[in-house]
């Protein structure tokens, strides 16, 4: 797995390299935040806080959302930003007599477009791999390499180089587990607050 971690992250590199040498870009793009929303977990088809909540236990469950972007931008004068992307959800499920954490986690290269400059828009593809956590312990990970993606909208406030993002995020994930040999499906959609750096003074003086 971590051949294939590492390949992905040279493959996001090599992407961001491949785009942006040929022309002017602008400088450096860096976000990092945080996100909440709703989680949706599904192994080998069977949606686990439905199957649980049918055998008649009660759930409370929560999913956040956690990441970074680091790339180039504005491309040739253009509202697109070329980046590489580390992004992952945790989705808490808590049972009656115990708690289980399905974490899903996404490498890869992505793009990022702004209409208006107050508008962001974004969406990341690549390398995923999973864990299972019950009660603080590991009792599963994925085995192999599997696929994830995210697109997202956010407004971004801040005229400078340093702004907010607030938003919204849909993340999606597929991964096989190795112990369990079950395919399971992780997703979450919610709303993130992230700090941004990023050269905005071409978008704004168009």
């Amino acid at each position: 797995m971590k051949t294939n971690y590492f390949l992905s992250l040279a493959l996001s590199l090599s992407f961001i390299m491949a785009f942006t040498s040929p022309v002017s870009a602008q400088g450096p793009y860096f976000d990092i935040g945080l996100g909440v929303g709703s989680g949706t977990t599904v192994m080998d088809g069977v949606n686990i806080v439905k199957f649980v909540k049918k055998l008649g236990g009660s759930v409370d469950e929560m999913a956040v959302d956690l990441g970074f972007k680091i790339g180039y931008g504005p491309i040739a004068n253009k509202p697109f930003y070329v980046v590489g992307e580390f992004d992952g959800i945790g989705h808490r499920i808590e049972g009656d007599s115990e708690s289980f954490q399905f974490n899903s986690y996404l490498i890869g290269p992505g793009v990022i477009y702004y209409p208006i400059p107050l508008v962001q828009l974004g969406a990341s593809l690549g390398y995923s791999w999973a864990k299972v956590v019950q009660e603080k312990e590991l009792v599963d990970e994925s085995d192999g390499g599997g696929f994830a993606w995210n697109i997202s909208a956010a407004v971004d406030l801040g005229g400078g180089n340093h702004g907010c993002l607030i938003g919204l995020k849909y993340f999606s994930a597929s991964n096989e587990l190795k112990i369990s040999k079950v395919d399971m499906e992780s997703s979450m959609i919610g709303i993130f607050v992230r700090y941004t750096y990023r050269q905005k003074g071409v978008l704004l003086s168009e």
